[in-house]
């Protein structure tokens, strides 16, 4: 089945689009790309700009209503972003070394963030939910931030058009999804610890309004974030805002 790809100039925001036209029963697998966005949102209620020439991007479907697909949604979008970059922008293999996944949902350019990703779900039925994944890249600009580092894919070599990216990402989310049926969520797991910052990354995790430093441990059978703390203890995250220290 192929993806409905609608494409518009202005939008306040894709992903308030999708989910508008989730809760008004949109059936499954449609895709909004923004030339611009006026009012983005990024994770935790942080605001996103998307200049032109930048990747704003939103895409519906539905899904089985289960606590095991919503725990795989981070990784499959994860995934999905990082290969549909790699094919859109053919990226070299040095190339690729540059780009790490950042847990739960950020793409880092040479550690600092160039997009982000947008989860959000709904109820269709007792068994199905509609799911919404926005993406954000810099692509051209990367907005000024005092809060942290920020670039553009511009910053490795010419990007690629946003509606190339876009394609791209839902090649490798079909791929992606077709892999996670057939196999099963450790190939996720493995997968996307290949695309993610080393193993020892020194990390941040903030929860709760505390701080928790360590280093990054990898993943466990769930795939929750392990985190080694300073003192040894190794703690498993399901939630909280990571950084790379």
């Amino acid at each position: 089945m192929t993806w409905r790809f609608e494409i518009y100039e202005t939008l306040a925001s894709t992903s308030d689009f999708c989910r508008e036209r989730a809760e008004a029963g949109e059936k499954t697998r449609l895709a909004v790309l923004a030339r611009r966005q006026s009012a983005a949102r990024g994770s935790r209620g942080r605001t996103w700009e998307s200049g032109e020439g930048n990747l704003a991007f939103s895409f519906l479907f539905h899904a089985p209503e289960t606590a095991s697909f919503r725990s795989i949604l981070p990784y499959l979008a994860g995934l999905a972003l990082y290969d549909g970059l790699v094919e859109a922008a053919a990226l070299s293999p040095d190339e690729c070394q540059q780009l790490h996944l950042k847990w739960p949902n950020d793409l880092l350019l040479n550690s600092h963030k160039m997009a982000g990703i947008l989860i959000e779900t709904g109820v269709v039925s007792a068994t199905v939910c509609w799911v919404v994944i926005g993406i954000g890249v810099n692509l051209q600009k990367a907005p000024t931030l005092t809060e942290r580092k920020v670039v553009a894919f511009s910053a490795l070599k010419p990007p690629p058009e946003p509606q190339l990216c876009a394609e791209s990402i839902l090649r490798a989310f079909d791929k992606w999804w077709n892999e996670w049926q057939k196999e099963g969520e450790a190939t996720l797991w493995k997968a996307w610890l290949k695309r993610a910052h080393p193993l020892g990354t020194r990390l941040i995790l903030e929860r709760h309004g505390k701080r928790t430093s360590g280093r990054f441990a990898g993943l466990d059978v769930q795939g929750r974030l392990l985190l080694t703390q300073d003192d040894g203890t190794v703690t498993s995250v399901v939630t909280g805002d990571v950084i790379c220290e």
